[in-house]
């Protein structure tokens, strides 16, 4: 199966990886078709893992996941469009809120 993934942070590139070891092809989309990110985890992923833009992305999938930040998700999917879209099964897993400069402390207590 052809699957989008919109995103290439963490969630996308997980995804991806697991479709991808599943026979799937897989093409991560972002807003800049050569994305670092993205073009790093194809030439990891090797065979039936690709890039391109988000409406590349679109396009190219018959199921698509949003793996996108939620603040920035509407403008991946205008930037997907809405032609792509259409009829097409669309995961999301945009979560609103930006965690990539939080500090975080796992405190553990035996009682």
């Amino acid at each position: 199966m052809k699957i989008g993934v919109l995103g290439t942070g963490a969630t996308g590139q997980t995804i991806g990886s697991k479709l991808v070891s599943l026979g799937h092809a897989v093409m991560l989309g972002s807003r800049d078709e050569a994305n670092p990110n993205a073009v790093a985890w194809a030439q990891k992923e090797g065979h039936n893992a690709l890039y391109g833009t988000f409406m590349n992305a679109a396009e190219f999938g018959e199921i698509i996941f949003n793996c996108t930040l939620g603040t920035a998700s509407l403008d991946a999917l205008q930037m997907a469009g809405e032609k792509n879209l259409k009829g097409k099964i669309l995961i999301d897993t945009a979560n609103p809120f930006d965690r990539s400069t939080d500090n975080w402390t796992l405190t553990v207590c035996n009682t």
